[in-house]
């Protein structure tokens, strides 16, 4: 490592070694998705960013009260995200948070912060963010450089900060698959979506069977699956 990116490093572990002791984990998360972006090639901010982003997961889901949980159906409300909008689309009053991180657009991280925001809007404090097992963020984080990692676009969206609440655009550096398999899957469960959404479930369920067979046990697929064809029985 040269003296200049041992320098960046140096104060990138600073920067987020301060925002994790005053328990403002969305900022030093969206601090080393920007170190990411400038160091592409890091494996240690790679693995420092999958850290927080377990560490916050975990924080989400317990304010949540479990993954288990049944997300109620909401009235609609003036006011709300285009996130909240598009999420909304998929709670049915049967769907779990957990199902529901899985199978929403937005991804796993962005989805249960979302639904915080509309099943859990009280801010957590510094000791409802720190219960979790396991160790936490500022333990894991080493000495010598800190420890980050980037979700491929696909996977997750980067969070808003809990100050500012403006969505964070997903670091440049990240790489689509772009293999015929997934392609094809991507394309089919788009199509399933938008039919799930239009209520054409006989054709969701026909989009969800190829992303089933395109890859075989993927959650999100077997979910929306069992949903299409739950809605189609109910119509028969």
């Amino acid at each position: 490592m040269t003296p200049g990116a041992e320098a960046s490093a140096a104060l990138v572990r600073s920067d987020v070694l301060v925002l994790l002791r005053e328990k403002r984990y969305e900022e030093a998360l969206a601090r080393l998705y920007q170190a990411r972006a400038e160091s592409p090639g890091s494996v240690e901010l790679q693995k420092g960013i999958d850290q927080v982003k377990e560490f916050l997961i975990g924080a989400y889901a317990k304010r949540l009260g479990g993954l288990d949980q049944v997300a109620k159906q909401m009235a609609p409300a003036a006011g709300r995200s285009p996130d909240m909008v598009l999420l909304s689309r998929y709670i049915d009053g049967a769907t779990s948070y957990g199902d529901l991180a899985e199978i929403c657009p937005l991804g796993r991280l962005r989805t249960l912060q979302v639904l915080v925001e509309m099943y859990a809007p009280k801010p957590a404090s510094s000791n409802e963010l720190e219960a979790r097992s396991g160790p936490r963020p500022l333990e894991a984080l080493p000495h010598s450089s800190p420890r980050v990692e980037v979700v491929t676009p696909s996977e997750e969206s980067v969070p808003e900060t809990a100050r500012s609440g403006s969505s964070l655009p997903p670091p440049a550096s990240t790489k689509v698959d772009d293999s015929p398999e997934a392609i094809a899957y991507r394309a089919a469960f788009g199509r399933g979506t938008a039919a799930f959404i239009q209520q054409r479930f006989a054709d969701a369920v026909t989009a969800f069977e190829e992303c089933a067979q395109l890859r075989p046990g993927d959650k999100g697929a077997d979910v929306m699956l069992r949903r299409a064809r739950r809605d189609l029985e109910s119509r028969a």
